[in-house]
């Protein structure tokens, strides 16, 4: 069975080998072609060293709160601000478990952002009670704690801009709980 195996490669290597060649040419014509289409960054040079996208390392995920007057409130989840920490540390074993789960949702949705993974997000930070510490003065229009129509996740990317020398933020994913039906 293997010598069959290796008399048919043997026999058809030229062709194989210009199919394999026509293969990487078409992958490097389209990196290229994605490179001027896309904000992929430059040629790495790792592995068969082609151009990348930006990388979500470079991304903040931010909860937007919706209080009664009208208000907003702003909380980084992530990276963990100190303000953040703190209260979690606080929170006793079962509550900062919670917000633990919290931030490694907010590192999942980083990477993933989506509609999957966002709207079950919003669903356990309804259950949360915000301390005024993050929040500020912004008071939950029912109750104490927000509904998820008054919730909304954002992530943002900071993208250098090698011909200006900046750095810019872009959004690059926005969901508020009342998009989802809950």
């Amino acid at each position: 069975m293997l010598d069959k195996i290796i008399n048919w490669v043997g026999k058809r290597a030229f062709g194989l080998v210009t199919v394999l060649a026509l293969i990487v040419a078409g992958n490097v014509i389209w990196q290229i072609y994605l490179h001027k289409t896309t904000p992929l960054l430059a040629w790495k040079g790792g592995g068969f060293g082609m151009y990348t996208e930006p990388h979500a390392e470079d991304r903040g995920v931010w909860l937007r709160l919706t209080g009664a007057s009208g208000a907003e409130a702003l909380v980084q989840l992530w990276p963990e601000t100190a303000a953040f920490a703190s209260w979690r540390d606080t929170a006793g074993v079962r509550g900062g478990a919670y917000l633990n789960g919290l931030t490694r949702s907010a590192e999942r949705l980083r990477f993933y952002p989506r509609d999957r993974v966002g709207d079950p997000f919003i669903s356990r930070l309804s259950r949360v009670r915000w301390p005024q510490t993050l929040i500020n003065t912004v008071t939950p229009s029912d109750g104490n704690v927000f509904a998820p129509s008054t919730i909304s996740l954002e992530v943002y990317e900071n993208r250098y801009n090698q011909t200006e020398a900046t750095v810019a933020r872009s959004l690059v994913y926005q969901r508020t709980g009342g998009e989802t039906g809950q």
